[in-house]
């Protein structure tokens, strides 16, 4: 049986999995104080790891310009939702990073109907923004 060296010892030992859902927990405590809005978003999340995917996803989607989209000025929750033409639930199962599924390239406004029967389904359109973002093409 071979010893661990001390120092690699340490490190091993250094974050625990409670010490890593507090850093998690912390991660989303800042994204919320700079983006209350957020907080509504991301509530019925369920696993840490994926809550703090979804937070950083909608910081990046608040930040980018949505007023050039089309329909920006009828957003609302009985009007026209904000889609991640590629949803973000499947960007956390690919692993895909939150800039790329926040970015303006893969949002769009719908009416709240066609976003809400959409839920995290794959459509033609999110097959070919994904080849987009596997590229790197922005």
């Amino acid at each position: 049986m071979s010893k661990v060296p001390p120092k690699i010892r340490k490190i091993k030992n250094f974050i625990s999995p409670v010490d890593l859902d507090v850093k998690i927990l912390k991660e989303i405590e800042i994204i919320l104080k700079n983006n209350p809005k957020i907080k509504q978003k991301i509530k019925n999340i369920s696993g840490l790891d994926k809550k703090l995917y979804y937070a950083k996803v909608w910081e990046v989607t608040e930040n980018q310009p949505l007023f050039i989209l089309e329909h920006s000025d009828k957003r609302g929750w009985k009007n026209f939702h904000l889609d991640h033409i590629y949803p973000i639930s499947k960007g956390f199962i690919e692993k895909i990073s939150p800039e790329k599924i926040g970015d303006i390239k893969n949002l769009r406004f719908i009416p709240y109907k066609e976003n809400l029967k959409k839920g995290g389904k794959i459509t033609s359109e999110s097959k070919k923004v994904l080849r987009k973002i596997k590229r790197g093409k922005k």
